[in-house]
């Protein structure tokens, strides 16, 4: 709870306080520096958790992963994803997500392509999302081009993949593909759900 507040001093005190620390313990700790910007702590706890012989399962490496990325550590990410199985956890899809994330926001896109067609299951719309956006980063319009029509085709629905697409190809210049995105958006029915701020004043 309070690691999820960012009071990560009053989630470091109750955590100290415990006598037994179980791996969800470890992973709530992990978690929190990792959601607040302090990649370098999480990434710390991980290695004292192992220290301590606490065997870190998959909630704990979702966490490592994604402090890596955001800190953009990308080989000790791409280490510590590949050290997964030599601690019994088979990597799952949101494993392939983290380093399809650490990756693209390192600018390795075509090294991200080439981890997703390796995938032992077809990538789901979490991976591809993290790939498309990349690709906004960095303007790679083309493999945008090609990651968003997998995309919508898993989720014809979703207005964010169309925006998303759009506002790629409305950057690169290409503003007839763009426009034609919007009006198929129209016709499907699709509307961009604008976004909101709420403060409480309590």
């Amino acid at each position: 709870m309070y690691g999820k507040m960012g009071c990560l001093g009053s989630a470091s005190k109750v955590f100290n306080s415990m006598r037994v620390k179980q791996v969800c313990a470890w992973n709530a700790m992990i978690c929190s520096f990792a959601s607040n910007a302090r990649e370098k702590e999480a990434l710390v706890m991980f290695e004292r958790m192992k220290k301590e012989g606490i065997q870190p399962n998959e909630v704990t490496f979702v966490a490592v992963l994604t402090s890596c990325a955001r800190g953009e550590l990308v080989e000790l990410g791409l280490q510590l994803f590949h050290s997964m199985r030599d601690f019994g956890v088979v990597p799952r899809m949101e494993h392939y997500g983290c380093v399809v994330d650490l990756l693209g926001r390192a600018g390795r896109l075509e090294e991200a392509s080439e981890f997703i067609r390796e995938m032992p299951f077809e990538p789901d719309e979490t991976v591809l999302g993290a790939l498309l956006g990349a690709c906004k980063v960095h303007g790679a319009v083309q493999l945008a081009s090609d990651v968003g029509k997998k995309l919508l085709e898993l989720q014809p629905q979703h207005c964010g993949r169309y925006v998303v697409l759009s506002n790629i190809y409305a950057e690169a210049g290409r503003w007839g593909h763009a426009a034609h995105l919007r009006k198929a958006m129209v016709q499907s029915g699709i509307r961009k759900i604008p976004a909101y701020s709420c403060l409480d004043f309590a």
